[in-house]
């Protein structure tokens, strides 16, 4: 009895001892506490606390000894359209605020729920579902947001977390073309993607995936020794608040577009935060995050899908017309000189050229057609073919692509799919990119910038040498793509490359046509196809400017410059130096953005990148051609380690490798040191 009395007793201590819970940190919970005193909520973390005042949502994070606030909720951060009318409201003017302990088990925080908007006399529901929350042992903050849509209202844009109070932030850090850190006191008023004196009335719109102002998804400040980025998680249908007065400070903070008009799908994002960090700090979590989610591709790994971009590697580009043919309708035409219009190079004369640079020595070419369209480039996209007969038709292209393969050249071809040309023998307004209704400017980028109009819901404009054009639904590219090659296959024509316009440049589109619906996430689906197929029918995949979501698919990009303000610095590199290969101009007129202060062949050497230039330039411009090549072979593979400026007024800084290269350039003197010298 006694035995058996004890073994009782033991069971039952053993059954209270397990029903005991386990402290978190024993199952890897964030040790944060969350409390709430006279409508202001806490967020207690090791590292950080975080505060959000109920009243009008304002939120502030102190990390370390540096506190980080952003702004409160105000007029227009929110739109909903309900019943056929489209408003604007207040984040914190909902009729319901509710705000509650969130613990997910590995992010610990406060969900902010919020309801019944007021509109006229109309009290609108749709429910919003807003989170805040400290994860893991740095306690980045992370945010969610998620919409209830079903009672006959949609949100069409949101702005949440609010904009970081930036008054007394030294710099913001911006992913503007290929990095700019803006000085809180910059002196013009910069806007990343209007304003250019050529084109007074743009309406182009913040938004994700346009180089301009987003070639990646993050954003970061500098206050002293500390440092905050930005991630945006969900970037699809993503951009930023803006504004940049003259003499400052900058505002930007999270814009959550509509997707085919409403929220439609949960987005989200973190903050992290640095006691002590700069741009490169930055760029490099960033590059973190990249590697996490397959954003981040290494050129190693394109080269064993794809030994032909190991060839890329200290290589001179060069695009090479051999046809082009401006209609008068074009804004290109040029009325004083029509001659200048119609420029034709036969295919027998550059392969004369090609055979002439492999006498001369010149070891490695990537020799970019342009212009082999029927009529020449830029014309009656999607439909190319034949071959320009003018400049000799399949035959020509086919011995210019044999004198390539003879000199050990790569042979690409520059190609467009996205430009829908009216008088493509395919076009049909039905394949067309449709926005969401007839009324009002367009929207599809790049909005009036270059006098788009709207004909019922399809957006035209008459910008390029083809004339009137609108876009192309991204669900029938891969199609035509194949199609083309197919015929250039079949007259014993194979190219060792192509390189896509546009498509790292312009974001993808969304399509309002309820035949062919299209998201812009389903957009980038159907274009990465078109990556693919290049690459595996091909061998290697270029593309134009190159945001960050084309990465994993292609292999080099076009030139681009340091952009239209504030102070160069390489974040791209620093993230995506050794997975995509990025070319420079010595001659500085083919790259966007040149600036005369900064000669893009220097700006080359800083980034490790690889030349650009005609086929005319390469004898005159050999000394600089070698210097970069030469770097290019030793450092393309390897990360972009670090960057430093080297004196206060930013004119000398450097670059170093991961094998230790060091790369120094003097904007003053216009000189460049590489350490250890080439040998």
């Amino acid at each position: 009895m006694r035995s058996i009395l004890i073994t009782v007793v033991a069971l039952a201590s053993a059954s209270i001892a397990t029903a005991q819970p386990l402290p978190r940190a024993d199952w890897g919970a964030p040790l944060v506490n969350v409390s709430q005193s006279a409508g202001v909520w806490t967020v207690a973390g090791r590292k950080q606390t975080v505060t959000l005042v109920a009243a009008d949502l304002a939120l502030t994070v102190k990390a370390g000894g540096v506190t980080w606030s952003m702004v409160p909720s105000h007029d227009g951060d929110l739109k909903l359209k309900a019943g056929g009318d489209e408003f604007a409201t207040r984040l914190a003017s909902a009729g319901r605020i509710a705000i509650a302990p969130y613990d997910s088990g590995a992010e610990t925080g406060v969900k902010i729920t919020l309801d019944h908007w007021k509109h006229g006399d109309a009290t609108v529901d749709a429910p919003l579902y807003l989170t805040l929350a400290l994860e893991g042992a740095d306690e980045e903050l992370v945010f969610g947001i998620a919409a209830d849509e079903t009672h006959g209202a949609a949100i069409r844009q949101l702005d949440w977390p609010q904009a970081l109070d930036a008054r007394d932030v030294d710099y913001t850090v911006l992913n503007h073309f290929r990095g700019i850190l803006l000085p809180r006191h910059w002196p013009a008023a910069y806007n990343p993607i209007r304003g250019d004196a050529g084109h007074p009335n743009d309406t182009s719109e913040i938004q994700s995936d346009v180089v301009e102002c987003w070639s990646q998804s993050w954003w970061g400040f500098e206050k002293g020794p500390a440092a905050m980025m930005l991630i945006v998680e969900t970037p699809d249908d993503a951009a930023y608040q803006w504004s940049h007065p003259a003499g400052g400070p900058t505002v930007i903070g999270p814009r959550w577009r509509a997707q085919l008009g409403k929220l439609g799908y949960p987005r989200g994002g973190r903050m992290v935060f640095f006691d002590r960090g700069n741009y490169v700090d930055l760029a490099k979590r960033y590059r973190a995050y990249a590697i996490a989610t397959g954003l981040w591709v290494p050129l190693t790994e394109k080269i064993a899908r794809s030994p032909k971009v190991a060839s890329l590697v200290g290589t001179i580009e060069s695009r090479v017309s051999v046809l082009r043919n401006i209609v008068p309708a074009s804004r290109l035409y040029d009325k004083t000189d029509p001659a200048r219009n119609h420029q034709m190079t036969p295919f027998a004369e550059r392969a004369r050229q090609v055979r002439d640079l492999k006498a001369s020595g010149l070891p490695r070419l990537n020799f970019v057609l342009t212009g082999w369209p029927r009529r020449g480039y830029d014309r009656q996209h999607p439909d190319v073919l034949p071959v320009a007969p003018e400049p000799g038709g399949y035959e020509g292209m086919r011995q210019l692509a044999d004198a390539c393969r003879a000199a050990g050249y790569l042979f690409t071809l520059h190609d467009q799919y996205r430009d829908y040309y009216v008088d493509a023998p395919s076009f049909n307004p039905e394949f067309a990119v449709h926005e969401e209704d007839s009324a009002g400017l367009p929207t599809l980028f790049p909005g009036t910038r270059f006098g788009s109009v709207k004909e019922g819901p399809i957006s035209y404009l008459t910008a390029w040498d083809g004339g009137k054009q609108t876009a192309l639904n991204a669900r029938f590219m891969l199609g035509h793509l194949e199609k083309n090659y197919a015929g250039i296959f079949a007259h014993g024509i194979k190219p060792d490359g192509s390189y896509l316009d546009v498509f790292g440049y312009v974001p993808p589109d969304q399509d309002f046509n309820p035949e062919h619906p299209t998201t812009r996430t389903e957009a980038k689906r159907a274009i990465a196809n078109v990556f693919r197929w290049a690459r595996a029918n091909l061998g290697t995949v270029g593309t134009e400017a190159g945001c960050d979501w084309t990465v994993p698919y292609t292999d080099y990009s076009s030139s681009l410059g340091p952009g239209k303000a504030g102070i160069p610095v390489p974040l791209f590199s620093l993230v995506y130096h050794d997975a995509v290969l990025t070319p420079y101009s010595p001659g500085g007129g083919e790259a966007r953005m040149n600036r005369d202060d900064r000669p893009n062949w220097l700006y080359g050497m800083l980034n490790g990148g690889f030349p650009r230039t005609s086929l005319e330039q390469i004898p005159r411009q050999a000394g600089v051609l070698e210097q970069m090549t030469a770097l290019h072979r030793r450092v393309a593979l390897l990360e972009l380690t670090n960057h430093e400026f080297l004196d206060a007024d930013h004119t000398q800084e450097r670059s170093t490798f991961a094998d230790g290269t060091t790369v120094t350039v003097d904007w003053k003197t216009k000189t460049v040191q590489v350490s250890p010298a080439p040998k």
